[in-house]
């Protein structure tokens, strides 16, 4: 079942729901001063809407994202992490997603349900 997308300009985050698993995927650039504002109640609900599934929050069709967008990204994985039974975060390996891929990866190692991976498209 597919949910609402969630837009921010030019930046969309959509939601697949299959029995108890869940597809988070990130498309598009995001380049707002403060997406928090917009994406963190947006991004709460989502969380509600997964919990006790296993998701996978795919960022390998994100071609930018500015040091802004951080914050909420790492929200969003540390309440899925508290919510749900498994955690796969993938990204890209390739280019400046290789850096918060490496990041992700050191955070990861103290949440309990995270895994991060990268892979070639």
């Amino acid at each position: 079942m597919k949910d609402a997308d969630i837009q921010l300009d030019t930046l969309t985050i959509s939601v697949v729901r299959i029995a108890t698993g869940a597809t988070i995927m990130w498309k598009g650039t995001s380049d707002s001063r403060s997406p928090g504002a917009t994406l963190n109640p947006a991004l709460e609900r989502l969380v509600q809407s997964v919990e006790n599934f296993d998701v996978t929050v795919d960022f390998t069709e994100l071609e930018y994202m500015n040091s802004a967008t951080v914050a909420p990204m790492m929200e969003l994985i540390r309440k899925l992490d508290t919510s749900c039974k498994s955690v796969r975060v993938v990204f890209l390996d390739a280019g400046w997603q290789c850096t918060h891929s490496r990041c992700m990866s050191a955070i990861a190692r103290t949440l309990k349900h995270v895994n991060v991976e990268s892979t070639r498209k």
